[in-house]
């Protein structure tokens, strides 16, 4: 079974291929998307480049609501259907899934870190619900469940859900948020768009690379951007411990994405664990959890390849 799969995200696609099992690594190419003004345009560069044949199956995965087969990116006015993979690349099959789904359906391949002290030694269980929360271009979360036909994903859009409160500086960025929004959401504070906003509403400074405001955050630790960091670090680990009473993740909870890696290295010295488990009496129900941490860009890639063999069998 040959399947063409592709990560479609708010700033950049990445395209594979698999012959049946993991995606071919020495053929991935990825793709700046506002080059191109469709998806189904980069599928055909990519179709294109490899001198490909027909497929027998394309999978993508995008970052926005996936309903019957079509799907809608949240940050790029792009709509994919499962229509347009058929047609752009004369497959038999279509297919479309949630970015964070795709992600959930490569656990089972991909090895992850353990991101606390707590979880040292420890590895997820595979028999268990596991939570995959991806903080990248956007904020997003699936639930990842066992069942005996393979793995069953299920998507979301809890990016958007209302920004928690915690502290006078959470409080002062959700008004100044609502004003200019009309809405505060988690993906407002905890993804790569909403950080430069964010920052400046915070601290009245311009606008800045968050490469930038976290090397500054490291070198100075009583710095406005250290301080903007420990609101962020705290609001992701409430967000998550909110998450993890809603799915139960005694399997692990798994992050993903590059703005999850900037802000990992501040985990210790601003409180995450114990911002996760911030829940009074249900402290230490979350501290069942175990944190990891996954750091294959492709993971995404092999998730909608299995995805693809799992609809097939």
């Amino acid at each position: 079974m040959t399947t063409i799969v592709a990560d479609v995200g708010g700033t950049n696609t990445r395209v594979g291929l698999s012959e049946g099992g993991a995606v071919d690594r020495s053929r991935v190419s990825r793709y700046r998307n506002a080059e191109f003004a469709s998806l189904g345009d980069v599928l055909a560069s990519y179709i294109a480049e490899q001198r490909l044949a027909a497929p027998d199956c394309v999978c993508v995965a995008v970052a926005g609501p996936v309903r019957h087969g079509i799907g809608r990116l949240t940050n790029r006015d792009w709509i994919v259907s499962e229509d347009e993979l058929c047609r752009v690349a004369g497959a038999a099959k279509g297919l479309v899934l949630n970015d964070l789904s795709a992600q959930g359906y490569a656990l089972d391949m991909v090895p992850v870190a353990p991101l606390l002290e707590r979880c040292a030694g420890k590895v997820p269980d595979p028999e268990e619900t596991r939570l995959v929360i991806g903080v990248g271009t956007g904020f997003n979360a699936a639930p990842v469940y066992r069942r005996p036909g393979g793995l069953l994903v299920t998507p979301s859009e809890c990016g958007h859900v209302t920004l928690p409160v915690w502290n006078e500086d959470g409080a002062r960025l959700a008004q100044e948020l609502r004003r200019h929004h009309g809405f505060a959401s988690v993906e407002d504070l905890l993804s790569g768009r909403g950080f430069p906003m964010s920052y400046q509403l915070l601290t009245g400074s311009a606008p800045a690379d968050p490469g930038e405001i976290v090397t500054r955050a490291a070198e100075a630790p009583g710095s406005p951007e250290a301080r903007f960091l420990a609101l962020m670090v705290g609001t992701l680990g409430r967000v998550a411990g909110d998450l993890a009473l809603t799915h139960l993740p005694f399997g692990g909870i798994v992050f993903i994405g590059g703005m999850a890696r900037a802000l990992e290295p501040f985990f210790d010295v601003h409180g995450f664990d114990a911002a996760l488990c911030d829940k009074g009496r249900f402290s230490e129900f979350l501290a069942q959890f175990p944190v990891f941490a996954m750091t294959d860009d492709y993971a995404a890639l092999d998730g909608c390849a299995i995805y693809a063999r799992q609809d097939a069998a």
